[in-house]
């Protein structure tokens, strides 16, 4: 089980992640953007609102995805 220890914003629908095995990896989150609550991810202001749990990021609305999600997409 991975966790992640840094996320940032790198585009509009690209995030930087940074996991505990030392894995830095751009993630392209565009194809998650048509499946149902992760629509408002297309939002480019709301994309820059999401926060590190560790095991997983999370945005103000309860969009979530996992570690282990990131790790392999």
């Amino acid at each position: 089980m991975y966790t992640i220890k840094n996320v940032r914003v790198a585009s509009e629908n690209c995030l930087f992640v940074e996991f505990s095995d030392g894995k830095t990896k751009l993630v392209d989150l565009a194809s998650f953007f048509e499946r149902g609550i992760f629509s408002q991810l297309k939002d480019p202001g709301y994309f820059q609102l999401v926060k590190n749990n560790g095991y997983f990021i999370k945005w103000p609305n309860d969009q979530e995805l996992s570690a282990d999600t990131l790790y392999y997409c």
